[in-house]
């Protein structure tokens, strides 16, 4: 149904660029003028930084298309359900503020009722040992879950889910994107990469100057493991980095506001360095490594669990950063933003596609 319905917007699509064809004849018509004055952006990748940029263009009177391989939008603020009772933040857990103009965000964020504070008892574990944090950073999460943020960001952008652009081709008039099967997906004057980087760089490989300066973006992998137990585990915390494990993080998704409180839903993140080892790993020995790390780090007996899930992250935490908040060639009309340009955090996505989006409205 989605290639179907993706298919008649696109016919859609090629029926106003034919009708602005023929409008082009008559340069002299007020038609023609209003017809052709918008550019049409499209943008790959529907993570936080992509829908960011692609709504501020949007708002300037681009017309913005965004694609996206996944079944939803977020790309790593992202949850994984199981049940109506159960679900899970299995990716980003929570985001902080340090921008003026983020603030203002999360303010009308606030006032929407698509994030809250999240009200954790947050700390480390060392040897079992668990110390609180001392500071005053507000964390805020996603109401109902972490994906509601991303869901705000695209209301009314057109959005072409399940569908991987496979390549990319510059023409006389613009960019070319082609699916799977060579599925002729439209022909665009500006194109924005929000992708992991070296999956970016991977469809710029024509462009190599480019492709080369996303490319010096990395990531490191993560495994994340998710729990779900029918009574409360008896731990005074909520949220954890763990040290000396092969798990770097430890969480109760369900202490975050608008999660049921029952069952008890916890998830566990590998560290880059272990899950970078064992990516290739038999994802139920994974799990099964992981499960015992957890209770070696709480220091709780094991118990029975009502429910456990993994999912593999390949492109999980940027590693090495670009410095820059974006990139962007005039000349081929194409950029590129995420949170691999200036910091792994919700907010660095924010704020490049922001930005980027601003370079392209000067720009057009």
């Amino acid at each position: 149904m989605i290639n179907r319905l993706s298919s008649r917007i696109l016919n859609a699509w090629y029926d106003r660029e034919k009708h602005n064809r023929y409008l082009s004849q008559y340069p002299g018509s007020l038609m023609m003028k209003v017809a052709t004055r918008k550019q049409n952006v499209a943008v790959i990748g529907a993570g936080i930084g992509g829908l960011c940029c692609a709504r501020q263009l949007s708002a300037a009177g681009f017309s913005v298309r965004i694609f996206d391989k996944s079944r939803g939008v977020g790309g790593r603020v992202s949850v994984r359900r199981h049940q109506t009772d159960i679900a899970f933040d299995h990716g980003a857990q929570y985001f902080t503020v340090e921008d003026t103009e983020m603030a203002q965000q999360v303010e009308s964020w606030l006032a929407a009722g698509v994030v809250a504070p999240w009200q954790c008892r947050m700390g480390s574990l060392d040897t079992g040992v668990w110390k609180p944090t001392n500071s005053e950073t507000r964390h805020f999460v996603g109401v109902p879950d972490m994906t509601a943020i991303a869901k705000h960001l695209a209301r009314d952008l057109e959005l072409i889910l399940q569908t991987r652009v496979t390549s990319v081709a510059r023409h006389e008039h613009g960019w070319q994107l082609l699916g799977d099967e060579e599925w002729d997906l439209g022909i665009y004057d500006v194109l924005i990469l929000n992708a992991p980087a070296p999956q970016s760089a991977s469809l710029l490989k024509n462009f190599p100057e480019f492709a080369q300066q996303i490319d010096a973006a990395k990531f490191a992998p993560c495994w994340s493991v998710m729990l779900a137990f029918d009574q409360p585990l008896d731990v005074p915390w909520d949220a954890a980095t763990v040290h000396d494990s092969p798990l770097s993080w430890i969480a109760r998704n369900s202490s975050k506001p608008g999660r049921p409180t029952r069952p008890d839903c916890w998830l566990l993140q590998g560290n880059p360095d272990w899950s970078n080892t064992h990516l290739e790993d038999v994802k139920e020995i994974v799990m099964a490594q992981l499960i015992s790390c957890f209770w070696e780090a709480i220091g709780l007996v094991p118990r029975p669990h009502r429910l456990a899930d993994v999912h593999r992250w390949r492109f999980a935490l940027p590693s090495e950063l670009l410095e820059q908040q974006y990139l962007f060639n005039e000349d081929l009309g194409v950029g590129a933003c995420g949170d691999w340009c200036v910091g792994p955090r919700i907010e660095s996505a924010y704020l490049s596609g922001l930005a980027l989006a601003e370079e392209v409205r000067k720009r057009y």
